[in-house]
């Protein structure tokens, strides 16, 4: 910018500042009132430079400068309006809500016909509510969508029974423990985006791996330079919030000398660099969009935010935020864990794409894989193979000849399913089950679901009476989708266990996309329309048929 002569009057630089806020220069106008303040004389007139440069700061997001100012003016005169309010916004930028609140209500005992600090309050509230775990989640989803294709989410974060401790593995650095028992669905943690880089088109379609193969215009190397860029601007503008950057997981190789006056190392691009390589990830806006897509095309579609096999916890996304739900029920003082990398590489290939972050897997798939005899996978591989020459025949589907084939894949496994999930399933029993819900093959619906879900770890209680899921096994989008086909399945079959079955399929979306108040939008058209019976004999029937087949795979109770 062009910088006025010196000979200007603070008055002069109070007015060049003024006219720079009205355009929107904030910046430009922060450097005008600077100016006058080392001119002026008077206390009031500082006050009101200082008041002036408050609302440039927080509007340039100079949170940490602004509360500064606002302090410094209350110092004087402690019942300032401006200074209150402006201070109660900068605390809200700095996402010190319980601060902010205090500050406004101060504001709100001096002023109360304030409305805009009435509505402050308001939101400050909200934001409060949401750190104790109660969000409105279709607010987030409609703010999601009106601040797309890059939303910025004004939303507080939750940490549940959750916090973070030194790993038993030493290695493996910090990871998340549960403090308390917690039940499958429940909601663990919240947490927004320190600092967001997004393509310039539909990002819903981006794969999970930290900057790889984002549907972009944008390149890669783009999109992590932004990314560097908006993460230095922050720390830069706040330096308030560096020493929770500074914690997170710089590499297992970083030699960072800890400045005693900082308590951390100085933060230059190294320092930014690296935590962006070792904690950085891609994700979509809403994780319901991409589920949707996800079940329906699975063979066009990557992997979901880490294959969970082996994992206890899921992360979905609205907006910038990140929702971790547990998966499964899970005892206290457990580690929480989630995928790296998609998990449907080999073994070498997934310990080298690791190796990175300084540690072994050892998680159950790994192992798992690690103890499995070679013919083992190559005879996995040749039953896949011939499962999909089937599919591409173009002959009347014979599900006992894929029920032979799944027998085939079940034997290449050496572990228990809870252990090892049998994934191979996934795909050839999900082909089936869409193919039988078109024909309304309503027993053959449930029939496949029952083994798919059994084979995946799932530990069920299904009787005409009862659908119940006793331990939650290995799930994906597409069980969602299952669970979906065989909720309409039992209301011709068995409408006794109607709502239960949508509990589950319920509860399974929950966990998937991180919220359930749009269920109705994506499987409302699932649900039958039935009347209850006694229970009937057919059903009776089917339960005896599922538990033989699950014995002849090796995988009943």
């Amino acid at each position: 910018m062009t910088i006025l002569p010196q000979h200007k009057t603070a008055e002069t630089w109070r007015l060049e500042g003024n006219t720079r806020c009205k355009e929107g220069k904030y910046v430009q106008a922060i450097v005008c009132y600077d100016q006058a303040l080392r001119l002026t004389g008077t206390q009031d007139d500082a006050i009101v430079l200082l008041l002036n440069r408050c609302h440039a700061r927080n509007a340039s997001h100079h949170f940490d400068a602004a509360l500064a100012d606002a302090d410094a003016i209350l110092n004087l005169s402690s019942r300032n309006e401006k200074a209150l309010f402006r201070a109660a916004r900068a605390l809200y930028g700095l996402r010190r809500y319980e601060e902010s609140m205090a500050r406004l209500l101060r504001l709100t005992e001096l002023y109360p016909k304030n409305q805009d600090a009435v509505k402050d309050t308001k939101r400050c509230k909200n934001r409060l509510l949401e750190q104790s775990g109660i969000y409105d989640f279709g607010a987030m989803l409609d703010e999601a969508i009106r601040k797309s294709p890059a939303p910025d989410m004004d939303r507080a974060a939750y940490d549940g029974s959750v916090e973070v401790r030194q790993c038993v593995i030493k290695s493996h650095g910090r990871g998340l423990f549960t403090t308390k028992p917690v039940q499958a669905g429940d909601l663990l943690l919240v947490e927004k985006a320190f600092s967001v880089a997004f393509p310039e088109d539909d990002c819903q379609d981006a794969p999970y791996d930290a900057f790889t193969g984002v549907s972009s215009n944008k390149s890669l190397k783009e999109l992590h330079a932004e990314l560097a860029s908006s993460t230095f601007i922050r720390l830069h503008k706040n330096p308030s919030v560096m020493k929770k950057f500074a914690k997170l997981f710089p590499g297992p190789d970083a030699e960072e000398e800890i400045d005693p006056n900082l308590g951390h190392a100085f933060i230059d691009d190294e320092f930014v660099q690296r935590r962006i390589l070792y904690n950085a990830f891609a994700f979509p806006v809403l994780s319901k969009d991409f589920h949707w897509r996800a079940s329906h095309l699975p063979e066009s579609v990557a992997p979901g935010p880490t294959d969970p096999s082996g994992c206890i916890g899921t992360r979905s996304f609205i907006g910038d935020m990140m929702i971790f739900r547990a998966q499964q029920d899970v005892p206290a003082d457990t580690e929480l864990k989630f995928g790296y990398i998609s998990g449907f590489e080999g073994y070498e290939e997934r310990q080298e794409s690791l190796r990175k972050y300084g540690f072994t897997c050892v998680c159950s798939i790994c192992e798992c894989q690690r103890t499995t005899p070679t013919e083992n996978t190559k005879q996995r591989s040749k039953t896949m193979q011939n499962i999909i020459n089937s599919f591409e025949k173009p002959t009347p589907t014979d599900i006992d000849v894929y029920l032979d084939f799944l027998t085939e894949l079940d034997k290449t496994y050496v572990h228990p399913q809870k252990q090892e999930p049998r994934r191979a399933f996934i795909i050839p029993c999900a082909n089936l089950i869409t193919a039988c819900s078109h024909d309304k093959m309503a027993n053959q619906v449930i029939k496949l679901g029952l083994i798919l879900l059994r084979a995946l770890g799932f530990e069920m209680n299904v009787t005409p009476k009862l659908f119940e899921i006793t331990h939650w096994g290995l799930l994906t989008d597409e069980i969602v989708t299952i669970l979906a086909d065989m909720w309409t399945a039992y209301g011709v079959v068995e409408p006794n266990v109607v709502e239960q079955v949508e509990k589950v399929t319920k509860l399974a979306y929950l966990i998937m996309v991180g919220e359930d108040v749009s269920f109705e939008g994506a499987y409302g058209g699932c649900r039958p329309e039935v009347k209850k019976s006694e229970g009937s004999d057919e059903m009776i029937e089917l339960v005896r048929e599922v538990r033989g087949k699950m014995k002849g795979l090796g995988t009943a109770e």
